[in-house]
């Protein structure tokens, strides 16, 4: 969709969305960095010389290898790191702006891969995965605001699904990398990976200051002129100057709105009156994708292969991260042609179904070549099916559901959520399917599985449909208390509690009638 054709009284606009494209793809590097240290960092711990710079020699297994406590550290600090970052950055962003919470994730970014390619030491290792968590976390809590706020209603889904598309690819090449350097016998075996991390950061920090901020961002701290250049900008010349003003116009008429029924932007206030819903329910909405089970897939999937009996574990790693890829592309025709409830109620059911299969299955026959096959296939299938539905439409809601005088602090709150449940599960499953203790294995499967039956069960009460929807509407829906299920065939009446929105539009019409005619006639 870089185009569309409208049609305005008799008349037919060509609009191009490359411009606000090619800034969402700018901002999007910091999800390229992301990827590739996931796919890195994971097959880390099955690489001989890794483990044998930082782990311990057993006398048993005649083997180098890292203990679980230092596995649990290394994804532990990580996700720290991101917690720390994700609590920033909702102050960051209601008072600084997006685009420099996304400048600090670049400047993150590019110094964590220095610190762990160069140091010889595990806690200067460990610093180094503090600084890519925190680097994570401003990725995370900035590049869905900036994405959700710029792109014209009927393409955010489409762009909000590429993120996690961009994610799943750059983690199929680290994972790649990987592959191609697990085997050699210098240091450069996991060094020459980390290194491969820098290019994108750097080319972010290059193209930053280009970038324009948010008009949302803009109208909510009453800097309405600095909106309508900034859409302009994300609009380009194909876009009528009457829509660009309307549409600036629209935004600042809901945040008025929100202003006078609901107060300030405040930390309490993701708490209070139909935005403690929207919390609730965002909040909820990260849990669910948390506890599918993929931060231990991601993070223990080579080691957890290994350990399971399947050959070649790092093949099984490449080919599961080939699965998420698929995943995301076939993301892109369902959010098109179906809503967000549909298709996140499928894919709990199908992560269910795949990590209750590959459990049962290693009960009936346990340490078999079946059930290691078994495991790699549904493995394969649980990648898949989240990498449709929850992995890459997960950030399209979080990107929706929050008010956008609060969506800084609210995605700040998901995040913080979301991260403490990775670390929960990344710190606990080491414990749950090392045979020197809890010793699951395979069955951890049954924890996740059940966890997707009650994810279920809950999209189908509770999560609204946003499809199709401008973030206005959104919002005119949860403060008209809307039920979740009424969200799809819900007609806007463009009256908030008795409030006209265009009433309201109407008055602050000479706010927004700026003066640069020469700023338009340049534009056009």
């Amino acid at each position: 969709m870089a185009s569309q054709t409208v049609h305005d009284g008799g008349n037919v606009y060509k609009r191009s969305n490359l411009k606000v494209i090619g800034y969402c793809m700018i901002v999007g590097l910091l999800a390229v960095t992301q990827g590739l240290d996931i796919g890195e960092t994971a097959g880390f711990l099955a690489m001989p010389r890794f483990n044998q710079d930082f782990g311990s020699y057993s006398a048993a297994t005649q083997a180098w290898s890292t203990t679980a406590g230092q596995q649990t550290e290394m994804f532990g600090l990580l996700l720290g790191g991101a917690i720390v970052s994700s609590a920033a950055s909702g102050w960051i962003g209601a008072h600084w702006g997006r685009r420099f919470g996304i400048f600090l994730g670049a400047i993150t970014a590019f110094i964590n891969p220095i610190i762990q390619a160069t140091v010889t030491t595990w806690p200067g290792f460990m610093v180094g995965k503090v600084i890519s968590g925190i680097g994570i976390g401003f990725g995370q809590t900035f590049v869905i605001p900036y994405w959700s706020e710029t792109t014209p209603a009927a393409l955010r889904g489409m762009m909000l699904v590429a993120l996690q598309g961009i994610i799943n690819v750059f983690t199929f090449v680290g994972q790649c990398i990987n592959e191609g350097t697990h085997g050699l016998t210098t240091r450069w075996a996991y060094r020459g990976p980390l290194l491969t991390e820098l290019l994108a950061p750097l080319i972010l920090l290059v193209l930053v200051y280009w970038i324009p901020e948010t008009p949302r961002y803009l109208v909510s701290r009453g800097r309405y002129d600095d909106a309508v250049n900034a859409m302009r900008k994300l609009r380009g010349p194909t876009y009528p100057e009457a829509e660009i003003q309307e549409e600036v116009k629209e935004v600042m008429a809901m945040d008025r709105i929100e202003k006078e029924l609901e107060g300030a932007s405040r930390w309490r206030d993701c708490f209070q009156g139909t935005d403690l819903r929207r919390t609730v329910v965002s909040v909820i909405a990260i849990l669910c994708q948390e506890f599918s089970g993929i931060a231990f897939i991601t993070g223990y999937g080579t080691y957890f292969f290994s350990i399971s009996g399947v050959t070649n574990p790092f093949v099984i790693s490449v080919i599961t991260g080939l699965c998420g890829i698929v995943g995301s592309a076939a993301a892109f025709p369902l959010i098109k042609f179906f809503g967000r409830r549909p298709i996140l109620i499928t894919g709990a059911a199908a992560q269910g179904v795949s990590m209750l299969t590959f459990a049962i299955v290693a009960v009936a026959a346990p340490g078999s070549k079946a059930a290691s096959q078994c495991l790699a296939a549904f493995v394969s299938l649980f990648i898949f099916s989240y990498g449709a539905t929850w992995g890459a439409v997960g950030p399209v809601v979080l990107g929706e559901l929050s008010s956008t005088k609060l969506r800084s602090k609210t995605l700040a709150l998901c995040y913080i959520a979301g991260w403490s449940a990775d670390l929960l599960i990344i710190c606990g499953t080491p414990y749950l399917i090392s045979a020197d203790y809890a010793n699951l294995g395979a069955k951890v499967g049954f924890i996740f599985g059940g966890i997707s039956i009650l994810v279920f069960i809950w999209c189908f009460l509770c999560l609204p449909e946003t499809k199709d929807r401008t973030l206005e509407e959104i919002d005119e829906m949860f403060m008209n208390k809307v039920p979740a299920r009424k969200f799809k065939t819900y007609v806007i009446t463009k009256n908030v509690q008795g409030i006209s929105v265009q009433a309201a539009m109407d008055v602050l019409a000479e706010k927004v009638a700026v003066s640069t005619v020469e700023t338009v006639e340049r534009a056009v």
